[in-house]
């Protein structure tokens, strides 16, 4: 008899040459055996060298899979893989991400002893490559970063909104269905809602570890949580209902800023002008001291920048996405 496959690992991929094999060296060496588990790659068309490398592990490793994904998005790339998927669990990992060698072997204890969880994952740990990263992945794990995130945070065991690469039983997706193909980003969130809308329950603990790699300039941080916020908006359209006051905040934050300003200009105060610009500003500062002491004086500036990046691009991503339904602009 041919071995079962515990769990099917998909991995959403598309030009990740600098990451790939690091992610899947990181998944070959699992404690779990070969057999009981495979790997899919589904690649969106890569045309800088990954597909090359993905070529040379599937010939190496029969457990390693490669996918096509046509329409090069994530949530396609992830409901293929879950459609050829064998396992009885199913891992959606990120290939910009190492993980642990006792990743498979703790969700699946997880699952084993939490009964009632239909998703298990651990906290992301955020690590950085250069100066600006290393002080974005502090600010990514930090609450004035993140706010109450439980699953940002690396310490946390319970339960939790979701898991940032969850292990979900595969029954889970024969009952709810697969990830919103509409939604550019933020599926994983959306899912994440509908999962707990239909009684779903998700746990997390350290021992499922993983490491993802940050993004190392100012730019590529804000097109990011850019993008975050602007699915959001269309997230929240679509179930007509608030996710999580902790992800408006951002939005709100701008806007009373905006509106603070244009009355302190109107009556010529400069208290009102500039009250919540330096409340938030020194609020932000505590936590950058607490880093320099840690750290040194360079990371907690950064530090500084990234949380200010963090807020506004995600703030003003969910405001744009906002007008540009409401007032039906065909911005670009």
């Amino acid at each position: 008899m041919e071995p079962k496959i515990v769990i099917s690992i998909v991995i959403p991929c598309r030009n990740e040459k600098v990451h790939i094999e690091e992610c899947l060296q990181s998944l070959l060496v699992q404690e779990i055996p070969q057999d009981e588990y495979e790997i899919l790659v589904v690649d969106g068309l890569s045309t800088d060298g990954t597909r090359e490398i993905l070529n040379l592990y599937t010939k190496k490793y029969p457990l390693i899979h490669v996918l096509d994904n046509e329409k090069r998005t994530t949530p396609f790339a992830m409901n293929i893989g879950i459609r050829n998927a064998l396992g009885e669990n199913i891992a959606i990992c990120g290939s910009h991400t190492k993980y642990d060698s006792k990743f498979l072997s703790s969700a699946l204890q997880l699952l084993e002893d939490h009964s009632e969880a239909g998703c298990v994952g651990g906290p992301i740990l955020s690590v950085g490559e250069n100066n600006f990263a290393k002080a974005a992945a502090y600010a990514m794990s930090s609450i004035i970063g993140v706010g109450n995130a439980k699953h940002r945070f690396p310490d946390y065991e319970g339960f939790a909104e979701m898991a940032c690469f969850p292990i979900y039983r595969k029954t889970v997706f024969e009952k709810i269905g697969y990830f919103d193909e509409n939604l550019v980003r933020n599926q994983d969130d959306e899912f994440s809602l509908r999962f707990r809308l239909a009684g779903g329950k998700v746990f997390i603990s350290p021992k499922v570890k993983s490491v993802y790699y940050v993004r190392n300039s100012p730019m590529r941080l804000f097109k990011q949580y850019f993008q975050y916020g602007f699915w959001r908006w269309r997230v929240l359209k679509k179930h007509k209902i608030q996710i999580s006051y902790r992800q408006m905040i951002p939005s709100l934050f701008i806007i009373s800023v905006l509106i603070s300003l244009l009355i302190g200009l109107v009556f010529k105060s400069y208290s009102i002008l500039f009250l919540i610009p330096i409340s938030y500003s020194v609020i932000i500062l505590m936590f950058s001291l607490q880093l320099v002491k840690k750290e040194s004086f360079k990371i907690g500036v950064l530090f500084f920048a990234s949380v200010v990046i963090l807020h506004f691009s995600y703030g003003v991503g969910v405001i744009y996405s906002y007008l540009k339904d409401k007032l039906n602009i065909n911005w670009k």
